[in-house]
């Protein structure tokens, strides 16, 4: 991985950031620092730029970071979305169902595909050129289902207000460890931040931030030990969800994280839990902008949840749960 550190005098005040990095006399083509800056490799001032034609102030520290065998292998990754993927496009609101596996914004990989280049494709697939995309919430990695994107700032201030204010409904999916006691049940608890070196939340009893998810079990598989259960989480905090369900005992199948020892479980069962977690947000509503009526987005579960829940014979159509 290599590095770059600049920092911005007068003589560029206002350039755009992709030109002032090809004049700092580095290895890479304007096409290839934009690649970077697509990927996720540049921050300015500690913050992530996402737009080439940001403008550079004084005093302003950029750093950049790449790997040159990264960047040869971008070209090489899949970088689409399927127009089923899709799900909502209208009102500058974009609602895709995220595929587990894909990150939701760059990561300091390059190489690594994400949803928000994703969709810049699928738009500029569709003629607009030089395409913004922001993204208004956020899913991790392995969890998969409904993402907001927006792409004018007035929409994405819009949404990102009833997220503050806490009128989006979110419901989400989850096949977890364990039968609980009880049908219905409420974390209400306070949670870290994500640990930088261990890249986990903890519950913890001050410090931390409000979270609260109701639960409702929907099914239960007691010669396996595992349960589907239904979340509704009335706060946004990062591996809320996951969180919650292991400190109440019932951990995510497949969530390596919270999960590490794991749940003995037959062989295709388990073959299926080693691709990646299942928790899928399935619903989501919210009010676009310009006056509609509330929109509610429902996303098809991947194949290996569903797999799973066949082969782990759980009766429930969850198409109509």
């Amino acid at each position: 991985m290599k590095t770059h550190r600049f920092k911005v005098t007068h003589d560029f005040s206002g350039m755009r950031i992709d030109q002032y990095i090809a004049l700092q006399g580095i290895e890479l083509s304007k096409r290839k620092i934009k690649e970077v800056i697509d990927a996720g490799g540049v921050y300015i001032n500690k913050k992530r730029a996402r737009i080439a034609s940001r403008p550079v102030n004084p005093g302003d520290v950029i750093e950049m970071q790449y790997s040159l065998e990264n960047l040869k292998r971008i070209k090489q990754r899949e970088h689409e979305i399927n127009m089923a993927d899709v799900l909502y496009d209208d009102h500058h609101v974009i609602a895709v169902n995220k595929p587990p596996g894909l990150p939701t914004q760059a990561t300091r990989d390059q190489s690594l595909v994400h949803l928000e280049a994703a969709v810049k494709k699928h738009l500029a697939g569709k003629g607009i050129r030089n395409p913004t995309v922001f993204l208004v919430h956020r899913l991790d990695k392995e969890t998969s289902g409904v993402v907001l994107l927006a792409t004018t700032s007035a929409a994405v201030t819009f949404l990102t207000d009833q997220f503050r204010a806490r009128t989006v409904t979110k419901e989400y999916l989850a096949i977890c460890a364990g039968i609980p006691p009880e049908k219905k049940f409420t974390v209400d608890c306070f949670l870290s931040a994500i640990d930088k070196k261990t890249g986990s939340v903890r519950v913890v009893r001050s410090g931390g931030k409000p979270s609260r998810t109701r639960f409702e079990v929907l099914e239960s598989n007691k010669a396996i030990g595992v349960s589907l259960v239904r979340c509704f989480p009335e706060t946004g905090r990062s591996h809320q969800i996951r969180v919650h369900l292991a400190h109440k005992g019932f951990p995510i199948i497949g969530d390596k994280r919270y999960h590490p020892v794991k749940t003995p479980l037959p062989g295709a069962l388990e073959s299926l839990a080693s691709v990646h977690h299942f928790l899928h947000a399935r619903r989501l509503s919210f009010i676009p902008p310009e006056g509609e009526k509330e929109v509610t987005i429902e996303a098809r579960l991947p194949q290996n949840f569903l797999e799973f829940l066949e082969k782990g014979s759980f009766r429930m159509d969850v198409g109509q749960a």
